[in-house]
């Protein structure tokens, strides 16, 4: 009897010890079965966020592309009022709609005085970004938009690469007469020459209107509007159609209502800088309206076409041409990260 005993103690030893090394066995599997489910969730969680954010840059990369911004004009207002909300699409002011694929310079000059504050709008709390445009012409030089470099513990960074159309210039006033008879002055606004704010005016400050039926010299006028971020972004020209006029009496003024002159300036070969004289009407106001006065012979076989144009500021003159005034193909190349 008391060896049975002995045997079944042994036996009950036996099988605790079994099941426990079973437990231990079974533990040790469940631990590196939840270690293996957490790296598996981590993994998850990181994939899911890296391409989350990848989501996020892309999408402000497309709202910037393909919105005109709200309001749509919203590149005109001075002072940015918080209602605003960037995007650089380029307007059509006749159809209601944006030109497809198109950014507008004048936007991305405004944005690029006022970065943060707007970006600040569509990118999540806490990211931070670059922005650069790179013409596809290597004669053109790359539009700097914002530049900043990531830090290096940036735990996500995201790139998005665009190809666009920039009209990397664009005309702020044009006065043409190739049509012979009080022609648009813009191709894109459709208005005629205005009356100029010399016709009341006598003696050598007393503007005329041309009439190339007859043959009779005149000046074509036409305003523009001016700001100072304008100046600060922007390089004005002052340019014709043709490098050789034939007409030799070809002058072109700028001035403003309250500073009218009769200080006449030739036309030349090459583009003509009018940034210190726009700078000087200018002043220390916000913003001016200013005159573009153009005078012509009257011949029709010499008739020109003169424009002030804007081009991004520190653009060598020997790029200002005129066919850079339709877009040019580029990269829209944006940098997001946390």
């Amino acid at each position: 009897m008391i060896f049975n005993g002995f045997v079944g103690d042994e036996n009950g030893q036996a099988f605790s010890i079994d099941a426990m090394l079973a437990i231990i066995v079974i533990t040790v599997i469940i631990g590196i079965s939840a270690n293996a489910m957490d790296l598996v969730s981590y993994k998850i969680q990181d994939y899911s966020s890296e391409h989350s954010f990848e989501r996020i840059t892309e999408d402000t990369a497309d709202i910037l592309i393909t919105t005109p911004g709200s309001p749509n004009d919203w590149e005109k207002y001075s002072g940015l009022a918080g209602s605003v909300t960037p995007g650089l699409a380029e307007w059509d002011v006749k159809t209601c709609r944006t030109v497809p694929n198109t950014l507008s310079i004048r936007k991305v000059f405004c944005l690029k005085e006022n970065y943060e504050d707007l970006m600040d709008k569509i990118l999540p709390k806490g990211a931070d970004s670059n922005m650069m445009v790179y013409p596809m012409d290597s004669k053109l030089s790359p539009i700097v938009i914002h530049d900043k470099t990531p830090s290096p513990d940036s735990a996500q960074v995201a790139v998005v690469n665009r190809t666009v159309l920039c009209d990397y210039m664009y005309i702020t006033a044009s006065v043409s007469m190739n049509s012979h008879k009080n022609p648009s002055w813009s191709h894109q606004s459709g208005q005629d020459w205005e009356v100029c704010t010399h016709s009341g005016l006598t003696g050598s400050l007393k503007h005329e209107t041309p009439d190339f039926d007859s043959g009779k010299p005149g000046w074509a006028c036409h305003h523009f509007n001016i700001t100072q971020y304008d100046l600060n972004f922007t390089d004005f020209y002052v340019m014709s159609d043709s490098p050789s006029l034939g007409d030799d009496s070809a002058r072109w003024i700028i001035d403003k209502p309250d500073n009218m002159t009769n200080d006449e300036q030739k036309f030349s070969s090459t583009p003509i800088p009018v940034n210190n004289r726009i700078s000087q009407l200018l002043g220390d106001h916000k913003i001016a309206v200013l005159w573009f006065h153009v005078r012509t012979n009257g011949n029709p076989g010499e008739s020109f076409n003169a424009y002030v144009v804007g081009v991004p500021k520190g653009t060598s003159s020997d790029q200002v041409k005129l066919e850079y005034l339709n877009p040019q193909p580029a990269s829209f190349v944006l940098k997001v990260w946390m």
